[in-house]
């Protein structure tokens, strides 16, 4: 890493902070060993003279923070496979697997992850190689293993738990083996034991963990698939609400605007995952033209493209309504892969965000949901230097967050391999999805 009295200075075409402003036309970005030391005009921004500086100019590029992606899964293949299955290699694979996910991720321009549920200590060991010097990942806030009920979501990980006492016994756990915050399943999901659209825990445990979490400082996120989840989410006090989908208990969709407006009274931030049903239509899309499919693989074929066109457009109401929507991809969860947080960002800007409010999503909103906007999410003296540097203007054009020429992590530029292996990363789109 750099000396603390070592200097980086780069330049470009714009600068885009993150605090809610325009673009800084032909800003600069100074970097002071792992920090950022000065944010500003090109002709105003300088070393201390007779300071040793490196100086890079990226013409044509825009200088923004490191995203921030609020939902990740680093366990995942991104394959298509359930975690029911996922959760039956070792953990030894499954780590391995993590810190591959974690490079790709920061490589990216990711520099920041919150981990949404890995099996047993993964990601905590994960974290442990990291802070050694083994290997190399984003800034990481992890739960550790989701706490859910038996047979429930996510329990195949390794935190089931029955009633207010073992609820609170789990989250006294979690926090003891270096959780930074606690996830919850609150409804069924994709867990072949599970039932989506029922809440899983009464607001009774949920409260339990809550309460335990915030006793310690820590934030609570949900896994909401249903109406009730999201009811009960919020009885509880949740800070926020991950999937949110506005479904009944008969599987039937129904934006609620009662509890759209209960999310907003109640200030919790909404993580609504869109791309990881587009991923799956993808897929399935480039098997069709490949091979053909078969009666099932057609029905969730038009499973998936119907579930992202009613999530868009409750994602859309949400907005309009003025909810605290950020990005986090669910990455590598089924058929999305880690590396692709960008597809998240496109999906919320054509639910109604501007380009910049899909970047703030990925930057300054996305820290504020993970209490670390004191440490990251927008460039300005004493933060941390983690800086991304894209071709072209993604405040116009929120594709252009692909265009990656640099990623600088704690005042450092990355080495990130060939243009081929960055190239293979991006999942490829498929006509009419």
């Amino acid at each position: 890493m750099p000396s603390d009295d070592q200097f980086t200075l780069i330049t470009a075409d714009r600068v885009i902070d993150a605090r809610g402003g325009l673009p800084l036309e032909r800003g600069a970005v100074l970097m002071e060993g792992s920090k950022i030391a000065a944010v500003g005009r090109a002709e105003d921004v300088r070393a201390p003279e007779g300071a040793a500086v490196a100086v890079s100019d990226y013409p044509g590029c825009t200088i923004l923070p490191g995203m921030v992606d609020c939902h990740t899964h680093h366990n995942g293949f991104g394959d298509g496979r359930l975690g029911d299955d996922l959760a039956l290699l070792p953990d030894e694979v499954l780590t391995l697997q993590s810190a591959r996910n974690a490079r790709v991720s920061l490589y990216s321009g990711v520099t920041t992850i919150r981990e949404n549920g890995p099996k047993n200590a993964t990601m905590f060991r994960l974290r442990d190689s990291i802070d050694a010097g083994l290997t190399i990942g984003p800034r990481m806030v992890l739960c550790g293993r989701p706490v859910a009920i038996i047979g429930g979501h996510m329990g195949y990980f390794g935190g089931e738990a029955t009633g207010p006492i073992e609820t609170r016994a789990l989250t006294r756990q979690l926090i003891k083996e270096g959780a930074d915050y606690i996830k919850i399943v609150a409804t069924g999901g994709t867990t072949r034991t599970s039932f989506p659209t029922l809440p899983s825990f009464n607001v009774d445990e949920l409260r339990a963990v809550t309460d335990e979490a915030r006793k310690f400082g820590k934030l609570t996120a949900t896994h909401s698939a249903s109406l009730a989840g999201i009811a009960n989410s919020l009885d509880a006090g949740v800070d926020m609400i991950i999937h949110c989908y506005y479904r009944e208990r008969d599987g039937s969709d129904n934006f609620r605007e009662d509890i759209a407006e209960r999310i907003g009274q109640q200030g919790a931030f909404v993580n609504p995952t869109l791309q990881v049903s587009r991923a799956t239509a993808w897929e399935l899309a480039h098997k069709r033209e490949a091979q053909g499919l078969s009666a099932d693989e057609r029905a969730q074929l038009d499973e998936a493209r119907a579930n992202l066109e009613v999530r868009l457009e409750h994602t859309r109401r949400m907005i309009e309504m003025g909810l605290k929507v950020i990005t986090g991809s669910d990455s590598s969860w089924s058929s999305y892969r880690l590396g692709n947080t960008v597809y998240e960002t496109e999906l919320l800007v054509h639910a109604g965000y501007t380009p910049m409010q899909g970047i703030l999503s990925v930057t300054s909103r996305a820290a504020a949901a993970l209490d670390m906007a004191d440490k990251v999410g927008t460039l300005e003296p004493g933060k941390e230097a983690d800086v991304l540097v894209v071709r072209g203007n993604p405040a116009r054009d929120i594709d252009d967050l692909w265009n990656v020429a640099d990623v600088f992590f704690a005042g450092r530029k990355l080495e990130r391999g060939s243009d081929e292996s960055l190239a293979a990363v991006r999942q490829p789109r498929a006509q009419g999805v």
